[in-house]
Formats: C-alpha cells, sequence, structure tokens
C-alpha cells in the first residue's frame, strides 16, 4: 500500500449549496465525501485505484446574501430559472427558496492503490482526473475552474511541506467533536438536566450578558442599575462553527420498492436525519500530519457520520445524541432563536 496522495488545486464552484441541516455558510462535509466516492468509483473501473478519505481547504466563499434595508438581518439571493415559463410568458414560476454560494476550494484524498512510477503514466492520470472532476458537481454547484491535479508519493513531511507550498493561504476544516464532548460532560456536573443541545448553542449561538454597573457604595444590582451587554466567549479557543456531520436513522430500512416515490426501486431506502456537530477552521501551516486532515465515513448502528482519526465518542454524549434527533429538536432550535 503506497502512500500517495491526490491533490485537486483551487476548485472554482459556482452556485454551491451553503445549506446544511440548521447551519448555513458552507457546505455540508458529506458533499465533498460523495464527490470523491463518485470519482472513486469511475476510477476502480477505469484505473483500478480507489480514493479513500477527503479533506477540505477553503481558500476563498461568497455567500449569495444581502441586507435588503442596507442593515439588519441578511437574507438569500433568490432566482427564477427559467425566469418565465413558455407556456404562457407573461406568467413567471415561483421562487424555490434555496441558499447558493461561489467557493474555492483544494480537496486533498488519499491514493492507497497507486503504483504508478513512469511520469507519463501519471500524466494520464492528472488528465483522467481533471476530466472526471469536470464531469461532476460539487456540492450541487457548477465546477468552473480547477487550477491543477497533482499526484504525490512522498513521505509525510515532504508531503506536508509540498501541500504548504500549493495551498496557502488556505483553511481546513478540521474534526472538534471531542470539545463538544467535554463541554456538555462539564456542564452536566454544573446541571444535571443539562441537554446537549445547550452545549451546542454555546458554540453556534451569539450569546450576550448583562454585567451591571454599580455605583459607589452599591453591593447589589437594583431594578434602576445600568448594565452593559457584552458578548459572551465561546468555550473554548479557535474559529469555531456549526457543522454538519452525517446523518442518523430514524425508520428502519424498507426493501426496494416498498416506499413510493422514490429515485428507483432497486434501492431499499430509510429515512434519516441530519446530525450536527463542531468544526474549526485552521490555516494549514498548523496542521502536523497530513493524515488528521482526511475525513472518513464511521457506520455505527443508526449512525452514519464523517469523523476525523479517531475520536470515539463517550457512551453517555452518545446516548444524548440519540435524543436530539428526535422530531421535538427542530422545535426546541427554533424557538431558542426567537
Amino acid at each position: 500500500m503506497s502512500n500517495a496522495y491526490i491533490v485537486f488545486e483551487r476548485i472554482s464552484v459556482q452556485d454551491a449549496n451553503c445549506i446544511a441541516g440548521f447551519t448555513y455558510g458552507f457546505p455540508a462535509i458529506t458533499h465533498f465525501l460523495g464527490f470523491g466516492h463518485a470519482l472513486s468509483r469511475k476510477l476502480s473501473v477505469s484505473q483500478n485505484l480507489s480514493l479513500q478519505g477527503c479533506a477540505v481547504i477553503c481558500h476563498q466563499h461568497q455567500i449569495h446574501a444581502y441586507q435588503p434595508k442596507g442593515f439588519g438581518d441578511y437574507v438569500f439571493a433568490q432566482s427564477k430559472n427559467p425566469p418565465t415559463t413558455r407556456a404562457k410568458a407573461k406568467e413567471t414560476p415561483p421562487i424555490i427558496e434555496e441558499g447558493k454560494m461561489n467557493m474555492t476550494v483544494s480537496l486533498v484524498m488519499a491514493c492507497p492503490d497507486l503504483n504508478l512510477s513512469r511520469t507519463a503514466e501519471i500524466n494520464a492520470l492528472k488528465q483522467t482526473l481533471h476530466d472526471l472532476a469536470h464531469q461532476h458537481r460539487l456540492a450541487g454547484g457548477s465546477i468552473e475552474k480547477l487550477a491543477a491535479v497533482h499526484v504525490l508519493n512522498v513521505d509525510e513531511q515532504k508531503l506536508l511541506r509540498k501541500l504548504k507550498r500549493l495551498l496557502l493561504p488556505g483553511f481546513v476544516l478540521m474534526d472538534r467533536a471531542d470539545l463538544l464532548a467535554s463541554h456538555y460532560h462539564a456542564l452536566k456536573q454544573q446541571q444535571t438536566n443539562v441537554e446537549l443541545m445547550d452545549a451546542w448553542l454555546d458554540f453556534s449561538a451569539l450569546k450576550y450578558q448583562a454585567q451591571p454597573k454599580l455605583k459607589e457604595g452599591e453591593l447589589a444590582p437594583s431594578d434602576t442599575t445600568e448594565a452593559e451587554w457584552q458578548r459572551m466567549d465561546k468555550p473554548a479557543k479557535g474559529w469555531l462553527v456549526p457543522i454538519t456531520n452525517g446523518y442518523k436513522a430514524i425508520s428502519p430500512v424498507y426493501p426496494a420498492g416498498e416506499v413510493v416515490n422514490t429515485r428507483d426501486s432497486t434501492t431499499p431506502v430509510c429515512f434519516v436525519e441530519a446530525a450536527h456537530s463542531i468544526g474549526e477552521w485552521r490555516s494549514l501551516h498548523r496542521i502536523p500530519k497530513v493524515s488528521d486532515m482526511l475525513w472518513h465515513y464511521t457506520h455505527d448502528q443508526d449512525w452514519y457520520l464523517c469523523q476525523q482519526g479517531e475520536q470515539p465518542q463517550p457512551e453517555l454524549v452518545a446516548n444524548e445524541l440519540v435524543h436530539a434527533a428526535d422530531d421535538d429538536f427542530e422545535d426546541d432550535f427554533l424557538s431558542s432563536l426567537n
């Protein structure tokens, strides 16, 4: 098994989906793993190669949003495609609300089956990967430009130096489910009825706390005491963001053809809900190992998650996550924003 990696340098994507579960701002990590899986399926037939894992490095992003009044909340910019219907040119089709964005990302995937040494063979593989990438969509968006495809088969230290020269400046999306678990356990010790949702919102929501301005000789605040609202820091340092990291099954697996209106009648069907976690955008120069950047699918009973490295979740957190995937999860989340 070789230590080869495939690097898709600076993929420019237009109109990618920027809504993932309850979050928005960047596509879910499942989009990028799905892109790698689609390429791997075709490579396994034509080149007898497979791609494993996927690291996501973001260089630039622009959400299609604006402020209607010039201030206040942002809203997504919507469009009508096509702008008119052919049957009645005077009638316009309804707007399907969606969140889109433009982004420039680089992807790093492991290729353990690669065993090429000749320059001509490596160049042919690069061209094949370049053509295959343009035949697919990435996160629902169209790939406009791909700077280059690199095939790197060197040791860990040389590989990391090459990636830094190629992809800096760029920020890597890292899995920080460990911070969510530790913060949840800390809250549990302070308050027994706290839920995992509360710990997740500490990382996700913008929270402010009133600091009373006590006057001289005043020991405790009263109803007339002035206060200054200060923004509360997140439980940990770093550019921490809420992410969608997989799915949780909410139904049994139905045999093929039993559920109507599915994509095909030959694949079993299971209904799922999105699972949420915490991620961190970290500069590429702070990554110690390339293998630490790669996201992989993990499957455990009803859970289908994307994780990096070995980060087993405590049993207590896993049990709480099951309750967080119930139907009232969305109601609790929306009510907390009001």
